[in-house]
């Protein structure tokens, strides 16, 4: 069973990133927040409401079973969005510029040239580079989110009007708060140990949605959302938004090629490679289709981590390429239908069955969107 939630703040939001901060350094604040942000909060409020809180602290080893016998087996995070009244909002893909103007601009992949004694003019491992091909000169634009709608013509492989975008001005404000740290044995402020956080305070009328898989999950009431156990007012989403996070993104069958996004961040054992392609050959197999990767735009890796309620500890930091990442598939054989088993579980199929894995997949990594790509561009 599927339900979309929203979550509203009741108060600052302190979505705290992976950095420490604390005697005179400045705690950033990270938006979007972490998808396991959100998974945690649900899946806490329900052990609660079930009374099995302290059955996970007392017996660690139990965790997976309890949550399992709580949530439901299928128990994870789907989709997550802001939201500002009707209107699904989202980060701008790594495939996709915005410039001053403002205008949208996609990236192209293009086959790198020869340098030197036919040496490929690129440290790249892929045939081809994204390129931003534009007739002028612009400064980019940052801080750009897009509307469903501007995104969905996006995957389709239109180009979307800039009427789409929305700076993340009008979604939100940060706001310094001081604080001081305390000493842990007596409980008492800590000597030199001042420091100022990021807080968030949405707009009017902005809040968080998200799609949850499970069995009996709360669907009104508050929850703990992000640092310091801020509180945050959970209830159905409309219609509209539910739909909406169902369809973006679903692969169609009969491209010749397609782009993968990072719906939220990708948890990878080879770093930004994704699961199911070989490093060497960069061919990608799924149900009969047959495809090679040929391009990818992945920023700067960001680093994930968070709280481990059962054993009172940090989890294991991990590497991730950040949401929006774009890869570029070529199509060599099969049919792209075959991508939507990835749409509808992640890429967690593609990847070695184990404990760490299990939770990252609850917390809702690893979740990826389909768009068209027509090959013959490069």
């Amino acid at each position: 069973m599927t339900r979309t939630l929203t979550f509203d703040p009741i108060d600052l939001l302190m979505p705290r990133g992976n950095r420490l901060f604390g005697g005179g350094v400045h705690g950033e604040s990270l938006m979007p927040p972490w998808p396991s942000v959100f998974a945690g909060a649900l899946a806490s409020r329900s052990l609660a409401d079930a009374g099995r809180v302290d059955d996970i602290t007392r017996g660690p080893d139990r965790a997976e079973a309890i949550l399992a016998e709580t949530l439901g087996a299928d128990y994870a995070l789907t989709a997550l969005a802001l939201a500002r009244g009707d209107e699904a909002l989202f980060p701008l893909p790594a495939d996709l510029v915005a410039l001053e103007g403002p205008d949208l601009v996609p990236l192209s992949p293009r086959t790198l040239g020869e340098g030197v004694a036919g040496v490929v003019a690129a440290s790249s491992d892929l045939p081809a580079l994204p390129v931003l091909a534009t007739p002028s000169r612009r400064k980019p634009m940052s801080g750009q989110w897009i509307t469903a709608a501007g995104l969905a013509e996006h995957l389709a492989g239109r180009e979307p009007d800039s009427s789409c975008l929305v700076a993340s001005g009008c979604l939100w404000e940060t706001a310094p708060r001081l604080g001081i740290a305390l000493d842990a044995g007596s409980r008492t402020a800590a000597e030199s140990q001042i420091y100022t956080t990021d807080a968030v305070a949405l707009r009017p009328g902005v809040r968080f949605v998200a799609d949850f898989s499970g069995k009996g999950l709360p669907q009104d009431g508050l929850v703990r959302l992000g640092g310091d156990g801020r509180g945050a007012r959970i209830e159905p989403a409309g219609p509209g938004l539910a739909h909406v996070l169902a369809g973006l993104g679903c692969p169609q069958s009969g491209w010749k090629g397609y782009r993968m996004i990072l719906a939220t961040p990708g948890l990878f054992s080879g770093g930004w490679l994704p699961p199911g392609v070989d490093p060497v050959t960069r061919r990608f197999e799924i149900e009969g289709l047959t495809a090679e990767l040929v391009a990818a735009s992945v920023p700067r890796h960001e680093v994930i981590s968070g709280w481990d309620l059962a054993n009172h500890a940090p989890k294991p930091a991990r590497k991730a390429a950040p949401m929006g990442s774009c890869y570029w598939f070529r199509v060599t054989g099969g049919d792209t239908a075959a991508l939507a088993s990835l749409r509808e579980a992640g890429l967690w199929p593609l990847m070695e069955d184990n404990p760490e894995n299990a939770a990252r997949r609850r917390e809702g990594y690893n979740r990826v969107w389909f768009g068209a790509w027509q090959p013959e561009e490069i």
